[in-house]
């Protein structure tokens, strides 16, 4: 019976871990060339002359006890950005192997895999006239990549920039389709924004499906850079041996910890309460100007819509203090406009500038 490991890069699954120190809480280590002093001004519980554990195992558990999965499902990196990277230097080798990301997508898929010199598959997503189905999966295209050798899937899921949630059943049937022979990776840094279900369910069907998860948004931790695979045991333990020991720095632990307790969760869904009515509330003021040609639903923390002069609406932006999201580099996005949804008073501010 094949495995999803068949098809990681051969020469990496021969690879012999790093196999780090002993280490154990409150003992005196003596064993890791460590000051034994403290830094000034370090209010650490752990202390920063001291390496972070090879792996921080007790905010995988927390982790686990989050996103409802085994603690052996779970991989930490420091951002999705870290994960997409190890995911492509595991599966993908430079010449030989390709991905596919489906335009317009967040574009750290296409950097990563440009950078380990492996091949970008375009499949760009389907355009409707009816905004409800504009930007829609094609399943077909990526199929026909697949069939030509793609190693990895990439599905952003809600998608940025465009903000929509992809159909469960077309990820379904890419996820059928792929076993065997792709690793599907599904992300979803937006999830807590939406009200579509994960795709969990198909993660825990196929060995090859992999979700992308990240506190930058959520619990707002984006200086932190906390992000997660989750996965097939098997992949997960694979893929610690391709993610270098200690990268994931004691502050940082520490603060996501926090982040991770009962009351901090509460908050953290308040605001992504308040956030969701904030989006809806900006979407139809924005939809009501003249200057705004369309804008799409969306399932994330922002808005996307399409304005007639893009110029002259940066600069509306620009005068009172407010930096938006443009794509001068993607001629599919002309005039296209990404706004990250922020406190009422601050969307309101936009609103201001943007009506004057």
């Amino acid at each position: 019976m094949s495995s999803v490991l068949d098809l990681a890069r051969p020469e990496l699954r021969r690879i012999a871990p790093y196999v780090p120190g002993d280490y154990a809480a409150d003992t005196l280590r003596l064993n890791a060339n460590e000051s034994p002093w403290r830094a000034p001004g370090d209010e650490t519980d752990r202390g920063l002359n001291r390496y972070p554990p090879p792996r921080p195992t007790a905010l995988t558990e927390q982790l686990g006890t989050y996103y409802g999965v085994p603690q052996s499902e779970i991989l930490v990196t420091r951002g999705s950005s870290e994960a997409i990277d190890v995911l492509i230097r595991a599966f993908c080798a430079a010449g030989r192997d390709g991905i596919v990301i489906c335009p317009p997508t967040f574009d750290m898929y296409r950097l990563y895999a440009e950078i380990q010199g492996a091949r970008v598959m375009r499949v760009p997503l389907i355009r409707s006239d009816d905004l409800g189905r504009d930007f829609s999966l094609d399943v077909d295209g990526i199929l026909a990549c697949i069939d030509e050798g793609a190693k990895l899937v990439f599905i952003c899921s809600p998608n940025n920039p465009t903000g929509n949630s992809v159909a469960t059943a077309d990820i379904e049937r890419v996820c059928e389709a792929a076993a065997g022979r792709a690793v599907v990776v599904i992300d979803e840094a937006y999830r807590e924004f939406s009200n579509q279900p994960s795709a969990r369910p198909l993660q825990e069907r196929f060995d090859h499906v992999v979700l992308l998860r990240t506190l930058s948004k959520f619990v707002s931790l984006a200086g932190v850079r906390c992000g997660a695979i989750i996965a097939a045991a098997p992949v997960i333990e694979f893929l610690g041996r391709v993610l270098p020991p200690y990268t994931f720095p004691t502050p940082s632990i520490e603060l996501v910890s926090r982040a991770l307790g009962e009351a901090s969760l509460t908050i953290s869904a308040e605001r992504a309460e308040i956030l969701r009515r904030e989006r809806d509330r900006l979407s139809a003021a924005l939809g009501a100007l003249p200057d705004v040609e369309k804008i799409w639903p969306s399932d994330a923390n922002f808005v996307f819509l399409k304005v007639r002069d893009c110029q002259r609406f940066l600069s509306r932006a620009r005068d009172a203090g407010i930096l938006v999201r443009v794509f001068a580099n993607d001629s599919s996005l002309t005039d296209c406009v990404r706004i990250s949804v922020g406190r009422p008073e601050d969307n309101d501010r936009l609103l201001a500038a943007v009506t004057t």
